[in-house]
């Protein structure tokens, strides 16, 4: 084992995060509830590797994330290995060379980390956390509505009510490109501006643009066409080209399965919002909720992405940033509440018989149980168990005590302690009869 250095640094790199034992509860509370939802959905778990070889990820990396993989080199063979910054592009690769004569669609999960070398900002280390699902050989507007309204339950199981999912579609504004005939510099700029909601940079454009009419008007329309279905009437009344209506079509559909789920209220339709354009190929989708800056999730369709590993096969998808997530509860006052043991066990008696058979058969019976193995005074004993947030103490022998009589105290009565007593042989014979539910607790909610 290495020593550090005197001098040697002892912090964390840049972007880097440990999770103490109560982060880490919160943080498995979410990935755990996240994980039921995708379950009950009918997806099944996928895992992939941390790294792999970067010629075999960057085909489904678009290269500005590739330049912001950590990259390394293999000693063995001398090829170059890149930490996986995009989940998406692992799974898609692994359904075109493993999976593509399974049945269709295939429903996929995981519960993973990814690493990107980037600025951290809000919620987002260089290694982060991510819970996604990916939906694929699926092309119609009902697998777009099922990664949303997933999203939508997602964010109900978290305790988060106040929240707002937004929706664009990036063939619209590839279609309006199409009809102004721009070249890619010129697409970058008019993306850029709508990206930063820069309306003097957009009239600029436009204007340099020499567009048909209807088109600039169409164009300079993009930054106000947001909001609920309304956003449809105003947009079919300005296009003029059948990539956008096509467009428009589909997410006229999709929005409507929305409503079916019951999701109007919570859905923006967003025709103006160009982010993803390069790595989207129709519907996107990001989710906010109030008290956090940034988005929690975001997802949408991914059609050409299979392709490029040889398998041209539709798919969708979205991820959930965990630590975004455990933020935007916070703020929302819906934290994971957190639990430690439900027994700790204290024992007084010199041999430790009876209390290593009482932990043994607590634990059969499915209870979490700790020991106090130091010797202290009671008092001190029962402050270390409320600390470990333990449920009840189980007390066995001590000054004048019967032994075969075991002291329970309720340390989560609140006020004044709630104890009394149990027979030994009661609590081996049947745990459950002292403790209804015996079994049901846990290290978080």
């Amino acid at each position: 084992m290495s020593v550090p250095r005197k001098g040697q640094p002892t912090q964390l790199p840049k972007g880097a995060k440990i999770y103490l034992p109560d982060e880490a509860a919160r943080k498995r509370a979410v990935e755990e509830r996240l994980f039921d939802v995708f379950r009950r959905w009918g997806y099944r778990e996928v895992v992939t590797s941390a790294y792999e070889y970067f010629d075999v990820l960057s085909p489904g990396t678009d290269g500005e994330l590739q330049e912001r993989m950590f990259k390394m080199v293999d000693r063995e063979s001398g090829w170059l290995l890149a930490l996986r910054a995009d989940v998406t592009p692992q799974i898609a690769r692994i359904v075109a060379t493993r999976m593509r004569d399974e049945p269709k669609p295939l429903r996929l999960h995981y519960v993973t980390n990814v690493f990107r070398y980037d600025e951290p900002h809000v919620g987002r280390y260089r290694e982060f956390y991510q819970a996604g699902v990916e939906l694929i050989g699926l092309p119609n507007p009902e697998g777009d509505a099922e990664m949303i309204a997933m999203t939508a339950e997602g964010l109900q199981v978290l305790g988060l009510e106040r929240f707002q999912i937004d929706v664009g579609q990036t063939e619209f504004f590839r279609g309006i490109l199409e009809d102004v005939g721009a070249d890619p510099d010129t697409s970058r700029e008019l993306r850029s501006a709508l990206g930063h909601k820069d309306l003097s940079a957009l009239e600029r454009l436009v204007g340099e643009l020499h567009a048909p009419a209807a088109v600039g008007e169409l164009l300079l329309a993009l930054p106000t066409l947001y909001g609920r279905g309304d956003v449809l009437d105003r947009a079919e009344r300005l296009v003029k080209n059948a990539r956008s209506e096509a467009a428009l079509a589909n997410l006229a559909e999709i929005y409507r399965l929305l409503r079916t789920y019951g999701l109007a209220d919570s859905v923006l339709l967003d025709l103006g919002e160009v982010r993803g354009f390069d790595y989207y190929s129709g519907v996107h989708f990001e989710a906010y909720v109030s008290g956090l800056g940034a988005p929690l999730v975001g997802g949408g369709r991914y059609d050409q992405m299979l392709a490029r590993f040889g398998y041209d096969c539709p798919a969708t998808g979205f991820a959930f940033e965990t630590s975004r997530a455990l933020l935007a509860m916070e703020s929302q006052g819906s934290e994971p509440r957190l639990f430690g043991p439900e027994f700790f066990v204290i024992d007084f008696t010199p041999d430790k018989t009876r209390a290593l058979t009482v932990s043994r058969r607590l634990r059969d019976a499915g209870a979490a149980v700790a020991r106090d193995i130091i010797s202290r005074p009671l008092a001190e004993s029962l402050a270390y168990a409320r600390g470990q947030r333990a449920h009840w103490a189980l007390v066995i022998g001590g000054p004048g005590a019967d032994p075969d009589r075991i002291r329970v105290i309720d340390l989560q009565a609140g006020g004044d302690a709630t104890e009394r007593t149990v027979g030994l042989g009661e609590l081996l014979a049947d745990p459950r009869q002292p403790f209804p539910g015996l079994g049901g607790g846990g290290t978080h909610a």
